[in-house]
Formats: C-alpha cells, sequence, structure tokens
C-alpha cells in the first residue's frame, strides 16, 4: 500500500510531454512579444535620438544666425569718404547657393578680450577677421572695431561640401571688406577655394536659403501673390539681376552706390535650413537610371522619407521636389529645384532627405528708401 502510494505521488509530480510543449509555446510567445516591444522601443528612442540631435544642431546654428540679424545696423549714411560702407547683400555662389553679407552693431563689444583693447595703439594696421587675430592682440597693433562688425554666411565652394561658414571682420570697409568676393575666399594649396576671414559654423548642411520680406512682399509663398526676395543689394547698385527672374527686385542704378538716401532693407528675414539626417540612418539608392526630364524615381526603399504636401530630396547635387511617395518610388517630381540643375543620376545612387528647419527675424529699425523707387 505504501509502495503504490508513492508511485502515485510521483506520477502527480511530474509532467507530460504534452504539458511541457504546451509551456514551450508559452515562453515563445511571450518571450517574441518582449523583443518586438523591446525592437519597438528601441527604434522609437532610436527616432527621438536622431530628432533631439537635429533640433539641438538646428537651434545652435539658428540662434547665432538671429544674433546676428537682430542686431542689423540699417543705417548706410554711417561711412567715411562719403563712400557707403554699411550694406546687406544676398547672392549667390557659382554653385547656385545663397550668400548673406551685412553689417552689425557691436554691443558687447567691450566685453570681448580682443576687442576690448584693440585700438589702444596709434597705427594699428590689424583688423579682428579671423586672419592672425591672437597674433595681432599680443603686440597690440589691432584696429579699433568702431562699434560695427560686417557679417557673412556661406557654403564652403566644394560641390559636394556640406560645411556653412561665418565670416566676420572689424573695422567695417576699406580695402579688406568682406563685401568683396577677393577677400571672402582664397585659394588653398591644391588651388581650391576655400573661405578667409571666415570659420566653419556647422558641417551637414544640405541647404541654406534666406527669404527677404520686401516692400512688395505680402506672403512667404512664391505661390501666393507677391513672394519673398531671395536676391537683396541695399544700394541697389552693385548686383544687377533679371527683373523677370524669382525672387528679384530687378531695380539697378550703377549711379546710386554712394547715395544712401535710396537704400533699403528687408523688415524680416526668413532662414530656411535643411541638416543631414544621423550618420547611422539607412537612406534608399536608385533602382533604376533617372534621366534629366523624369518626374517619377524609383528607389530600393522609401520608408521613412518625409510625406505630405512638397516634400524635398537630393540626388547628387540636384534638389528634387515631389508630391507623392509610395514604398518604392517618388512620383510628380519637379526637377532641379532650390537652384540646382535637372540632370542624369546612375542607378545605386544615394537619395538624401534631410530635417527642415524654419525662422523668421524681424529686423529693427527696416529701413525703406526716403527717395521712392526713383
Amino acid at each position: 500500500m505504501q509502495f503504490n502510494a508513492l508511485a502515485a505521488a510521483r506520477r502527480h509530480h511530474g509532467m507530460t510531454l504534452i504539458e511541457l510543449m504546451v509551456a514551450m509555446a508559452v515562453f515563445i510567445v511571450l518571450g517574441g512579444s518582449l523583443v518586438m516591444f523591446l525592437r519597438v522601443g528601441i527604434n522609437t528612442w532610436r527616432v527621438g535620438e536622431i530628432r533631439r540631435e537635429a533640433f539641438e544642431r538646428s537651434h545652435a546654428i539658428l540662434d547665432q544666425v538671429e544674433s546676428d540679424i537682430a542686431a542689423i545696423f540699417p543705417d548706410p549714411s554711417h561711412g567715411y569718404g562719403g563712400k557707403v560702407d554699411v550694406l546687406f547683400l544676398s547672392d549667390y555662389d557659382e554653385n547656385g547657393r545663397q550668400r548673406l553679407r551685412f553689417v552689425r552693431a557691436l554691443g558687447d563689444e567691450m566685453r570681448h578680450q580682443m576687442t576690448q583693447t584693440a585700438g589702444a595703439w596709434t597705427g594699428g594696421l590689424g583688423e579682428y577677421d579671423y586672419k592672425d587675430d591672437a597674433i595681432e592682440f599680443e603686440q597690440g597693433i589691432m584696429r579699433a572695431p568702431g562699434g560695427l562688425q560686417e557679417i557673412g554666411y556661406l557654403m564652403d565652394p566644394r560641390p559636394s561640401s556640406e560645411m556653412i561658414w561665418r565670416g566676420i571682420k572689424s573695422p567695417i570697409g576699406g580695402p579688406t571688406t568682406i563685401f568683396d568676393d577677393n577677400n571672402l575666399y582664397e585659394f588653398n594649396e591644391d588651388g581650391e577655394r576655400k573661405p578667409q576671414r571666415a570659420r566653419p559654423l556647422a558641417s551637414g548642411v544640405l541647404y541654406l536659403e534666406f527669404n527677404f520680406w520686401g516692400q512688395d512682399t505680402d506672403s512667404w509663398s512664391r505661390k501666393e501673390g507677391s513672394g519673398p526676395q531671395t536676391w537683396w543689394d541695399s544700394t541697389r547698385s552693385i548686383m544687377e539681376t533679371d527683373a523677370s527672374a524669382e525672387g528679384s527686385a530687378g531695380y539697378f542704378d550703377p549711379s546710386s552706390r554712394h547715395e544712401w538716401r535710396d537704400d533699403v532693407f528687408p523688415s524680416r528675414v526668413q532662414v530656411i535650413l535643411v541638416l543631414r539626417p544621423a550618420r547611422a540612418t539607412r537612406l534608399a539608392r536608385l533602382s533604376a537610371r533617372v534621366a534629366p526630364g523624369d518626374t517619377e524615381i524609383r528607389v530600393d526603399r522609401a520608408e521613412g522619407y518625409p510625406d505630405g504636401a512638397v516634400q524635398f530630396i537630393r540626388i547628387g547635387n540636384e534638389w528634387i521636389r515631389y508630391e507623392k511617395r509610395d514604398s518604392g518610388k517618388f512620383v510628380e517630381c519637379e526637377r532641379g529645384a532650390r537652384a540646382t540643375e535637372p540632370v542624369e543620376h546612375a542607378k545605386g545612387t544615394p537619395v538624401i532627405y534631410g530635417t527642415t528647419f524654419s525662422r523668421v527675424i524681424r529686423i529693427p529699425g527696416a529701413r525703406t528708401t526716403q527717395w521712392g523707387s526713383r
């Protein structure tokens, strides 16, 4: 009796094969669900980190631009020898990328180590312009800034570069002004142009655009009414542009170069910045050759690319605007957007997209001409 009872107890303490299989199935389902949830959580965290990094980078760049533009000095009557040295110029380099140059006030110059003592010695020839500043400061030959500074924003002249530069020069005007292209660039040992009197502000910048609110502007959109200007010449005597060109003011009079009373400055500036996604982001590649006139672009994948009305991608150096996308193509494409040219692209070429940021900056004391349009 005791033996039979013990055997029966052992049989009840064990598990049958079916019970083991059911338990394993439950563990597999729970484990798979846990892995799936972990994968979703990691992807969400990764996307959040990418967005956080992009927002931090964009704010660092736009805050610097806003600090400069908000301190613009819009008084062209401030000059030497009857010359107008206070300028506001927006044009394009040889790669079709926009540049912006202007004069700002230096309200905090007395708190800067170099500009605080600049001009202490008479006869100084040095300038605060990122060129040998430390040596000129130690030798005491840096000229006084005079409360004003020339500022320049430009992209690296190498077409493949994604570097934005910020140039400076104090005091303003003179033969070394950065409003002269010869003082804005120099040639390196390889014979390539590179910015001078400037330092890199940020890398990974796919696109930089400045739009200006002029007297006839009623919308930031160029599809509605009178849109913003992208060219700007405060003197209206330096850059001769086609009046029919998009974003051009059109008026030009070379005789008014040093007549300050007809100089004009915008009231607001819209800055559009497009940053490259994180290096770990997987980019699509062309699944077929693209001809210059193609309006449908086939890729190996399009998941993760911006969706909605009017988005942009870049292939090589060409920007393309598209209306729609699905899993394997971009459709209703406008080729050669953002002042680029439509060209042929080989199969396998990466398709780049970026995160777009925009900020509108108001210029205190914006100035319209006292003489009208003459």
